[in-house]
């Protein structure tokens, strides 16, 4: 049985999704990836397939790009008509299904989020809506990660349509005592943040929070993939010395014990990988209510589910201020991630949903 993973970048394959794939191959199944930048996927050569998607979905004035994606899913299509396609990232699952709606194939969909959940135009988000309706007729199994989506898939998209929700693409969390996550009358001086450069995950509102912070004397790590310059040239505007911009460290999960907080202000998750990883070692999080979030964070248990970034200030506060809740809401943060959300769990449940799938057709 072979199965290929379609995703618009290699980022997602390589951070999230390669532990699945070598999961997939112990257990004999073939394994191929398609996606836009595939001289960067860290598999072999033979395995790696060239889709020139776009970093947005709608372009209208680079219509040959459309008939190359088009000519490039085709001849995929063409060469494994039996094999299972499953699909990652927005951008490239829309487009996928788009252009093969009229094939019979076998399409397994692995929901990051559903793109209308987090978008403010109204018009927009009824848009994107509607196609994901129509596209679910191309859809055999939606695989979703937090309760939103899940509901959506199961209640408004194509009947025939298998749903399923599982706890993300897991984590590998670093086993330790539980006393070794207290930490005595310690007062919060070091924020973590944990997202890639982009604007939608909230660093205008971060750099909010590092002015509102500046004479606290706390500091914000942040670390990311992607250009930074143009939120560290808001910093020097701003002057601010209490946050730094730094490139995403794959030794990160072993630094994460050296902070006391999580803060996550992105705008749209799935089910956070960053705000796993942190419970895991004990860090309580300070994020925005936004499903994805509110599945893993229970408001004053461990951590804070906040509306605006003015709200992070009053909650640092408290937890400096309240004798004993640091510890607690530390205690249960550790408490949050069991075996669950471990990766050889969740590629377990994804195999078995594959097997069972492959044997029904």
């Amino acid at each position: 049985m072979k199965i290929i993973f379609i995703c618009t970048r290699s980022l997602t394959f390589n951070t999230f999704l390669k532990s699945q794939a070598v999961y997939f191959i112990k257990k004999g199944l073939s394994v191929e990836v398609a996606c836009s930048d595939s001289e960067n996927l860290k598999i072999k050569n033979n395995l790696k397939h060239q889709i020139d998607f776009p970093n947005k979905i709608i372009d209208l004035f680079n219509l040959i790009r459309y008939i190359k994606i088009f000519i490039q899913i085709k001849a995929l299509v063409k060469k494994n008509s039996s094999a299972i396609f499953y699909l990652h990232t927005p951008i490239a699952s829309h487009l996928f299904r788009l252009f093969t709606f009229f094939y019979k194939l076998k399409i397994i969909y692995f929901v990051h989020g559903f793109r209308f959940t987090s978008i403010t135009n109204s018009i927009k988000a009824f848009f994107f809506r509607i196609i994901e309706k129509i596209l679910s007729f191309n859809t055999d199994i939606f695989i979703t990660i937090n309760n939103e989506d899940y509901n959506f898939a199961k209640s408004q998209l194509f009947k025939r349509s298998l749903c399923y929700k599982i706890n993300g693409v897991g984590l590998n969390p670093i086993i330790k005592h539980l006393k070794k996550i207290i930490k005595k009358k310690q007062k919060i001086k070091k924020i973590l943040v944990i997202a890639a450069y982009k604007k939608e995950k909230g660093y205008l509102d971060i750099l909010e929070v590092a002015a509102i912070l500046k004479n606290q004397k706390i500091k914000i790590e942040c670390y990311g993939d992607g250009d930074h310059h143009k939120f560290d040239s808001i910093k020097i505007k701003k002057k601010l010395h209490n946050i730094s911009f730094k490139k995403f460290d794959i030794n990160l999960k072993n630094k994460i014990k050296n902070f006391d907080i999580l803060l996550h202000l992105s705008k749209r998750e799935g089910l956070p990988v960053a705000v796993m990883q942190a419970l895991s070692e004990g860090l309580p999080i300070i994020c925005y209510n936004i499903r994805g979030n509110n599945d893993l964070v229970k408001d004053k248990f461990n951590g804070y589910l906040i509306n605006s970034y003015k709200d992070v200030l009053g909650r640092i506060f408290y937890l400096n201020m309240e004798d004993g809740l640091f510890d607690k809401m530390r205690i249960n943060a550790f408490k949050s991630i069991n075996k669950d959300f471990s990766k050889k769990r969740i590629n377990q449940t994804i195999y078995k949903i594959i097997k069972n799938y492959s044997k029904a057709h």
